[in-house]
């Protein structure tokens, strides 16, 4: 992915993300005063709304760009370039949105997660999850993620030994004047890596798109995110 060359054009294309992380902070709010280690925080959607909530954040990404935009966006959080895939230090609670799905063992990581965290300690977690983009994976096939449904990330949670409190799959339908803005916003995100396919492939793809999907004047996609409130057992 390219997280660090498209941090500063992220905020622009990232849209559903900012909403998705709005709404994690708003599922399970922390109490105030609660010290909270964010990973994978970006840019600052989900930092920005729980240092709302009077929660003291340390807003952690492996992009030092990320971070670089991170501080400039929330100022106010303790910002820190940090691997959340391998053994994180210490803390008392865990925050995460649009994170977990990239990594190749997300069990691993979970258990990494939860040998941080004290017996009780919260994991709010928002991950993508099935139906996520499926238009868009009907057409050109799962890419370099593997697209989990809600059942199975519970089932890696109850693994790696987090009892989950509460649960839910937010879905939105995003639209895009056409299927070429969705794949520049996309691009302009960082989520996409180097081209896997021919101009000519592409341009049927866009069109393929723009002909299923169509909606009023533009076309749809549908973005779906799996809301977890959890605690460490």
């Amino acid at each position: 992915m390219r997280f660090n060359e498209c941090a500063r054009s992220y905020d622009e294309h990232a849209a559903p993300q900012r909403r998705f992380a709005e709404a994690l902070a708003a599922f399970a709010p922390f109490h105030r005063g609660a010290k909270v280690t964010e990973l994978g925080a970006g840019t600052g959607f989900l930092t920005a709304a729980l240092l709302a909530q009077g929660v003291r954040v340390e807003a952690t990404d492996g992009s030092a760009e990320m971070v670089a935009v991170g501080k400039d966006n929330v100022p106010l959080a303790e910002w820190k370039v940090r691997d959340a895939f391998t053994e994180i230090p210490a803390t008392a609670a865990i925050a995460s949105s649009g994170l977990l799905h990239w990594a190749a063992d997300p069990g691993v990581v979970l258990s990494h997660w939860h040998h941080a965290l004290p017996k009780g300690g919260r994991l709010l977690l928002g991950v993508p999850c099935d139906p996520c983009l499926f238009e868009l994976r009907d057409l050109m096939g799962e890419g370099p993620l593997r697209w989990r449904d809600e059942a199975q990330w519970l089932k890696l949670l109850s693994h790696a030994k987090f009892d989950v409190k509460a649960h839910g799959v937010l879905e939105l339908e995003e639209t895009y004047p056409s299927s070429l803005d969705l794949f520049r916003s996309l691009h302009g995100s960082g989520v996409t890596g180097a081209p896997r396919m021919s101009s000519g492939t592409l341009r049927a793809l866009i069109r393929d798109y723009d002909r299923l999907h169509a909606k009023g004047d533009g076309v749809v996609a549908t973005w779906a995110w799996l809301l977890i409130d959890a605690v460490a057992l």
